[in-house]
Formats: structure tokens, sequence, C-alpha cells
């Protein structure tokens, strides 16, 4: 199997700006990158599974999505050192971690360099 270059993105549904940074930023990113070996692996930070699957099935998101249900209990958030929503890490074709809470512009580069 190829590896990857994966962007591990943790959000949560209860937010307008999250949700549309999904829809204008990540689907644009994964729409382009994909096929050049980019995943997105995503993981909301919610404590409602109705409003987290409303959210993921209205935006249609294309890549892995999943949930902890646990909110802000959630033990991920201290395991990553998780201090605000959303956060990132950016990880290469060798698993190293190559960037961490990048967006825009600066993602784009990122991901551009690491799938050519």
């Amino acid at each position: 199997v190829d590896a990857k270059v994966i962007l591990v993105h943790f959000w949560t549904a209860t937010e307008a700006a999250q949700k549309m940074f999904n829809v204008e930023l990540l689907k644009s990113i994964y729409n382009d990158y994909h096929k050049r070996g980019f995943e997105i692996y995503q993981v909301a930070i919610d404590s409602s599974k109705a409003l987290w699957i409303n959210a993921v099935q209205e935006q249609q998101l294309p890549w892995t999505s999943v949930v902890d249900l646990r909110g802000e209990h959630s033990p991920i958030l201290s395991t990553y050192n998780i201090k605000s929503l959303p956060a990132n890490f950016l990880i290469d074709r060798e698993g190293n971690i190559v960037a961490k809470n990048i967006y825009g512009e600066e993602l784009v580069r990122q991901i551009e360099k690491l799938t050519l």
C-alpha cells in the first residue's frame, strides 16, 4: 500500500465556522490532492451523535470522519495537547508530523509540497 500524506483534523460540529471550513476549504483541498495520495482523518469532539451525523451528512464529507462523544471531556484533547478546536496535524508519507495547526494557503502549500 502506498504511504499517504494525512491531515488529522480535530473539530466540533457545534460551530458554524468549523462546518464552513469543511465545505469551503477542506473539500476543495481533498478534491485537488486525494488522487496524489492525500487523505483526511477527521475527529469530531462533540457530545451529540445526532448533531455530528447531521453535519457529516449535510456536508457530504468524502473522507473518514469519526466522533468522540465525550466532548470537552475527551482524553484525546490532553493526549494530543489540543488547547482549542479546530486543531490539526499534517503527517508526511514517512509518518512524521511536519506541521501543526496550519490553515489556508499555508496548508495548501504544505500538501502541495508533500504530494509531489
